[in-house]
């Protein structure tokens, strides 16, 4: 299991792809399993920028990791997103459902990613306000995240994500030695 982290516009759901594709290997979008996936409410929240609730998104996560065999190699984008949501993982990785190879931390200057997200035109990144609530929400949870997983001996790569598609893609790849 590669996971990929990044504020949003940091190109993790473009490197996720372009990683499995090389890999050959299944891949994972947690936005995209949440704009899929969720309703009601939690819509509401995820579109003014929230983060969804732990169990909520634990629940798509557990049940789209289930379609596939996790013995394999795997890439996953997006989550962990709190504490709660990295012990998960660890814990899953300690029960023998997967190896966490490594998680690859995106970074990327707020100005870059801003770029990205309104000229993507979905409809989480349609206006600057919630863009910036975005922002703040990942900036406050990554650094306890990977400090998390950091001290449970998982492997973080640093990419810096302000550069090509294919730039970061060759960062990437250097960073996993593939």
């Amino acid at each position: 299991m590669i996971i990929l982290l990044g504020t949003p516009g940091s190109g993790k759901t473009t490197q996720t792809r372009m990683l499995a594709d090389y890999l050959g290997c299944p891949w994972f979008s947690m936005g995209e399993l949440i704009r899929r996936d969720i309703t009601g409410q939690h819509r509401q929240d995820m579109l003014a920028g929230k983060i969804i609730d732990d169990k909520v998104t634990l629940d798509i996560v557990d049940k789209n990791l289930a379609k596939i065999d996790t013995s394999k190699e795997c890439v996953f984008e997006g989550n962990p997103r709190s504490v709660p949501q990295a012990r998960w993982w660890v814990q899953q990785e300690k029960a023998g459902r997967f190896k966490i190879k490594a998680v690859l931390h995106l970074v990327v200057d707020p100005s870059v990613a801003e770029t990205r997200m309104l000229k993507r035109g979905r409809l989480d990144d349609h206006d600057e306000n919630v863009i910036e609530t975005r922002f703040k929400e990942y900036y406050r949870s990554i650094a306890p995240i990977l400090e998390y997983l950091k001290e449970d001996g998982i492997s973080i790569h640093e990419i810096d994500a302000n550069s090509t598609v294919e730039e970061i893609a060759q960062k990437i790849h250097e960073s996993l030695g593939v």
